[in-house]
């Protein structure tokens, strides 16, 4: 919107930092953030997560065969059947979080940490905004081909209690009775199945 927009005070609230493998990494910041827009004179204050972004990562062990992960989820105290995926490791600049890797990188990254798998190739198909009413955290969505079984390197407390590959039928099924809940993984899903001859049919 070119230079309608000025932020006048930004304050960060809170500041989500991890312990990983790499070291202690930066999340993501919560803000209140007082904006003018001088079109109309109007100052609004809003929260906003400011986000380095992540990647979810869609692994074909073949053409009709695609990788799940069966993984628990503390603000759920459930499980879930999700895609690999992960945030990119960033900075903090200005009261936001600019990402130090490149996307490509942190794919590759958490697909072998999370799965085990090393993908041969791997390609960015898509990207899209998670929640944009309140963070301006990007979905980086990629295909991985050619797995190699590697070796998993789960972070401290993340819990994967299963990895296995779904047919495309299998896949649909669970997507139509609801099985798959997650919304990043739907994307990739979505982005994955639709490509096949015929499309997606979810019953």
């Amino acid at each position: 919107m070119g230079d309608q927009f000025k932020w006048q005070e930004v304050k960060t609230e809170y500041r989500e930092v991890r312990a990983s493998a790499h070291g202690e990494e930066l999340r993501w910041l919560v803000n209140r953030e007082k904006i003018l827009n001088t079109a109309t004179g109007q100052t609004v204050t809003r929260s906003v997560i400011r986000h380095p972004g992540i990647c979810v990562i869609v692994p074909f062990l073949a053409d009709d065969q695609i990788v799940l992960m069966r993984q628990y989820r503390y603000s759920l105290d459930g499980e879930l059947w999700e895609l690999p995926a992960g945030t990119l490791e960033g900075r903090e600049e200005g009261g936001r979080i600019v990402p130090s890797e490149t996307a490509d990188q942190c794919a590759a990254r958490e697909l072998l940490e999370e799965t085990g798998y090393e993908a041969g190739q791997l390609a960015k198909v898509a990207e899209c905004y998670a929640m944009p009413g309140s963070s301006d955290e990007v979905i980086h969505v990629f295909f991985a081909r050619r797995l190699k079984m590697r070796e998993q390197a789960l972070d401290l407390g993340e819990v994967i209690n299963e990895v296995r590959g779904f047919s495309s039928a299998e896949l649909e099924g669970m997507i139509g009775r609801g099985e798959i809940r997650d919304a990043k993984t739907l994307i990739g899903l979505f982005y994955a199945l639709s490509r096949r001859p015929g499309g997606l049919r979810i019953a």
